[in-house]
């Protein structure tokens, strides 16, 4: 075996030159080494110089390179090349080319029987070649070149192949070639099952990568996995299932595992696994595995799935192919999402127009059912109104509920009109009509309106060259709804129409203009939008549905027209309508008649009405007084100190009726606005306000949160009435802080009621209010005069509260702690003084405030180096005091007691101790003397005596110890020398010393020997 290994052919070193085998690389010295004499080629000393030179240039380039020799091709390469050869290396060196390449010969045979057979090389690009360079069949691609090296005689004696890899950049481009595709259908999916089908589509561009992919997506209930789409399999495949258990063992795709690991499974083995082989999808083989990859859920509410996919039989499963897994499965899992979330805005854009369909028809059917009360409403009060012989008041009554009857027949009608257009219902009557008189006349109908608004009204309004087709009954609703908006909010100047042919002569203009508040710039593009209003537009009511411009650009585009507007803040608006003239515009559908004239009085009127409405002087003298408090039962107050109300409301007829209703209990003041309202309260405070919460300037909310605010009239009650209805309505108007929130319409009983229900209510608290601050007086007065003890007092003083911050520092404490009151009022006690954290201070101060326990102990400051006395104590609440005071010198003096004492014992030690050595030399000497001897207390009792005298008198000790000495033996047989003896011990006692030469009797045996003896007595201690 020997032959089979490069060392095996190793031969003398020094055999070839140096100058052949060039460079220090691993393939060079192995040339070197190598025994060339065993192969076809022969010894490198025989080589034709052609070969020399071309095994020169291959060791010195970085360029991977082979070349085959003679008619074997023998195998030469060099170290670039041995990325390429794998684990071929150094097997292959000096073996023939198709040894080395067996399983690619088929491929490369006729390229290289090309460049050898004659003079012309061969190139390629991007090659596949299936080899196998590390013991498995391997996807490759090269581009490469067979180039023929001539001999001597110049016939082709070898190859020579330049390398390039190009494995890499293919399988990447192709790779991202399916992930452009299948972001592609992501974006082009409208439904999941497009989605899952589209992304199915794309997989199947890549066979080569995913030779077979199932696609999975679970049901609802998420037991189980449903097939949504497939690529490179048929349907009728044991391995394709219509249904997957998600909580089933591995059979027949580890589902199950995939889900519990959230990570892709591999499945070996699929011919034994299934028992039929697989699609080759891309390749001359069926893949021998396939994986298992979740697909993730976006969201809440997304569907997760299960891509199944058959990995490529010439790849490795490393890293690089799972991350392409990876991202294949996130997108279909994004195109899935996506096609979930474009059904879902479907369906909610579905859902809003079939809601927008539902408030269309709505719209139509309540306008119409409201129009047969109105009827029975107006028909009475016009035939009432009609008739002779009303009183005055009565008809004043009659002509408010006509009026405002008129109003709401006129809101009903805009809202009928606008839902049939919406739905597609109106039918345009198109009439040939003299655009300027007829456009004139509807206009004049304003003119009573404007005068008494002083306001001037211009109306220019020449023939046209030609009739103008309209639908006479929308062309009225045009223009009175420009005029009544125009009129709206315009309060001086002048309102001007002009009608005219515009400059090209084929289109009739007429033109709204005003010297108005204007309309803000960013409003003019949203302007005929429905329900849009202006924010913050001052104008003479805040009243109205919103929808009249938009009505208003909806009937000109009926027309074929157009409408625009321009406008300045400050300096007024116009309104532009342009209309074709002739019929060629008009639909083919619509009719073209002479319709009947009809009577435009009763709809002007009602907008005249309204307009009159607006304005501030609108006749309350013509109004008879409503119905009031004593007609509903109601005591009225007396008119001296009767409670004083303020009503806002921008409806006239409104402030009159309510004025009057409160009119006889109560002194009321009507304004027509927020601003108004506050200008008022000002002048005078009321007792109560009465306020609707739509009008222009300031609406109620406004009026409510400026009173609110100011301090002055903070407390003052207010009370809503609005025609916005319902629980949302009310309960912003009662957290916004309105005391009662009234929705219109509403009985009168109710409103009295109401009323004073809340000025009752409002007496109770300014009561409790009076009597709150008198008690609030009485407590700061009673702190006052808590914290003048507390400062005045020596000891130390804090409060601290639940928190621990400090809520009081006296001016003791101040001083002892070296800080002052406003630097530490609001702080916690532990981040001024964290060093106490740990201390015997917080375990007092927290069972003080935890265990309510008070306690009593002494501190020491290290940094101060002075001593505290400190006593804590819960107090009321959730809060501890603690007083402390300065005992440093108190300390200090105790301790040099200490010390004094300390001295006064050792000293009186050291006198004992001497005092008892000379005691016990006087005891040894008293003992042992010959002479007589004992010791007295000042009282003359016997202390002790020696043995001499003891045996003078023939007794014990005992005999005399306790006795006085004058009654002892000793001086007892003596006549009156017991007496003697007394009055020298009380001498003695007084201090003095007495010496006597005595003469004693003795008791008999022992001794009556007569001689002289000295006494000397001293004092007994």
């Amino acid at each position: 075996m020997a032959e089979d290994t490069p060392g095996g052919h190793l031969g003398r070193i020094d055999a070839v030159p140096d100058s052949l085998f060039l460079g220090r690389g691993e393939l060079a010295s192995l040339m070197r080494a190598f025994d060339w004499a065993s192969t076809p080629i022969g010894p490198p000393e025989s080589w034709p110089q052609a070969l020399k030179t071309a095994v020169r240039i291959m060791l010195t380039s970085q360029q991977p390179i082979w070349i085959g020799w003679g008619t074997e091709l023998t195998y030469l390469y060099n170290d670039p090349y041995k990325s390429i050869i794998g684990g071929k290396h150094p097997w292959a060196l000096g073996r023939p080319t198709s040894e080395v390449w067996s399983e690619i010969w088929e491929d490369i045979a006729p390229l290289l029987a090309k460049a050898t057979s004659g003079h012309e090389g061969t190139y390629v690009e991007a090659q596949l070649l299936i080899m196998e360079r590390n013991g498995f069949p391997e996807e490759t691609y090269y581009t490469f070149s067979y180039s023929p090296i001539p001999t001597d005689d110049g016939s082709p004696g070898g190859i020579f192949c330049a390398n390039t890899d190009d494995t890499q950049r293919v399988i990447t481009e192709r790779q991202l070639s399916l992930l452009r595709d299948l972001a592609a259908s992501a974006a082009e999916s409208r439904s999941v099952g497009q989605a899952c089908e589209r992304s199915a589509a794309a997989l199947a561009t890549d066979p080569q990568d995913l030779p077979f992919a199932l696609i999975y997506l679970t049901d609802l209930g998420g037991g189980h996995a449903e097939l949504a789409a497939s690529s490179g399999i048929d349907a009728s495949h044991p391995a394709v299932k219509p249904t997957l258990a998600l909580a089933g063992g591995d059979k027949p795709w580890p589902v199950a595992e995939t889900f519990r690991l959230n990570a892709p499974v591999v499945v070996p083995d699929l011919r034994d696994r299934f028992g039929v082989a697989f699609p080759t999808g891309g390749w001359r083989q069926p893949p021998t595995r396939a994986v298992v990859l979740p697909i993730p859920a976006s969201g809440d509410t997304g569907r997760s799935g299960l891509l199944i996919a058959g990995l490529n039989p010439f790849r490795l499963y490393d890293s690089a192919y799972q991350d392409f897994l990876a991202l294949v499965s996130g997108q279909i899992s994004s195109a899935i999402t996506n096609a979930d979330a474009y059904q879902e805005e479907r369906r909610r854009a579905e859902a809003l127009a079939e809601i927008d369909r539902a408030k269309t028809a709505f719209f139509s059917n309540v306008s119409h059912e409201f129009r047969t009360p109105l009827t029975l409403m107006l028909s009475p009060l016009e035939e009432a109104l009609g008739r002779d012989g009303i009183a005055d008041e009565q008809r004043t009554l009659l002509g408010i509920a006509h009026r405002n009857g008129l109003r709401l027949l006129k809101l009903v009608n805009t809202l009928l009109d606008f839902a049939r257009i919406e739905a597609g219902r109106v039918t345009a009557h198109f009439t040939p009509v003299d655009l300027s008189s007829f456009t004139a006349e509807l206009a004049s109908n304003f003119r009573s309106a404007l005068d008494r608004a002083v306001l001037r009204f211009v109306i220019e309004a020449p023939p046209l060259p030609q009739p103008v087709y309209v639908d006479r009954d929308m062309w009225e609703k045009i223009v009175l709804n420009l005029l009544s908006n125009a009129f709206k909010f315009t309060f001086e100047g002048e309102i001007v129409v002009r009608v005219g042919p515009d400059p090209d002569g084929r289109h009739a203009v007429i033109e709204v203009s005003d010297t108005g508040t204007g309309i803000p710039e960013a409003e003019i593009p949203h302007l005929f939008e429905r329900f849009r209003r202006v924010e913050g537009a001052r104008g003479r009511s805040i009243e109205g549905s919103g929808i009249g411009l938009a009505l208003v650009q909806e009937l000109i585009k009926l027309h074929s027209g157009s409408i625009d507007v321009e406008s300045e803040i400050g300096r007024g608006s116009t309104f532009r309508v342009t209309l074709p003239f002739g019929s060629a515009h008009l639909p083919a559908d619509r009719p073209r008649h002479a319709a009947l004239q009809v009577s435009t009085n009763v709809r002007a009127q009602a907008y005249l009405d309204e307009a009159i409405g607006w304005l501030d002087e609108g006749g309350d003298a013509d109004l008879p007084p409503a119905s009031g408090a004593q007609d509903l039962g109601i005591v009225s107050a007396p008119a001296a100190g009767r409670p004083h109300i303020l009503l806002a409301d921008d409806n006239h007829d409104m402030r009159d009726y309510v004025a009057r209703l409160l009119g006889d209990a109560y002194e009321v003041e009507a304004v027509g606005d927020g601003v108004a309202a506050l200008e008022a309260v000002k002048k005078r405070r009321p007792d109560l306000v009465l306020s609707d919460v739509m009008m222009p300037r300031l609406d109620g909310l406004g009026l409510l949160k400026a009173l609110r605010s100011d301090p002055a009239v903070a407390d003052l009650p207010v009370i809503f009435l609005s025609a916005r209805a319902g629980e949302e309505a009310k309960l912003e108007g009662l957290e916004a802080g309105a005391d009662d929130y009234l929705s219109k319409p509403f009985s009168a009983r109710e409103l009295l009621t109401r009323v004073r229900a809340n000025l009752d209510t409002a007496a109770i608290r300014r009561t409790a209010l009076r009597t709150e601050y008198a008690l609030r007086q009485e407590a700061q007065a009673a702190r006052k005069h808590a914290e003048g003890i507390l400062a005045s007092i020596s000891d130390g003083f804090i409060a601290l509260d639940e928190q621990y911050r400090f809520t009081y520092v006296n001016a003791a404490a101040e001083r002892l702690i070296a800080s002052t009151a406003e630097e530490l009022i609001g702080k916690v006690y532990w981040d001024v003084y964290p060093m106490m954290l740990g201390t015997k201070i917080e375990q007092a101060y927290r069972r003080a405030m935890t265990e309510r326990v008070a306690c009593e102990f002494e501190s020491y400051h290290p940094p101060s180096k002075r001593w505290f006395e400190l006593r804590v104590a819960p107090t009321n609440g959730k809060s501890i005091s603690v007083y402390f005071r300065d005992i440093t010198e108190q300390k200090k003096a105790e301790a040099a007691l200490r010390d004094i004492n300390e001295q006064l014992e050792e000293q009186v030690a050291e006198r004992t101790a001497e005092l008892q050595q000379k005691e016990a030399r006087l005891r040894t000497i008293f003992a042992a003397s010959y002479t007589y001897q004992a010791l007295l207390d000042v009282d003359g009792v016997v202390l002790d005596a020696n043995r001499t005298s003891l045996a003078g008198i023939g007794g014990q000790l005992e005999d005399v110890i306790g006795k006085p000495v004058w009654a002892t033996p000793w001086f007892g047989s003596t006549p009156g020398l017991p007496e003697m003896i007394r009055s020298d011990i009380a001498v003695v006692a007084a201090g003095e010393t007495v010496r006597r030469e005595l003469h004693v009797n003795l008791p008999a045996g022992a001794g009556s020997i007569c001689r002289c003896a000295r006494c000397k007595t001293r004092r007994a201690r």
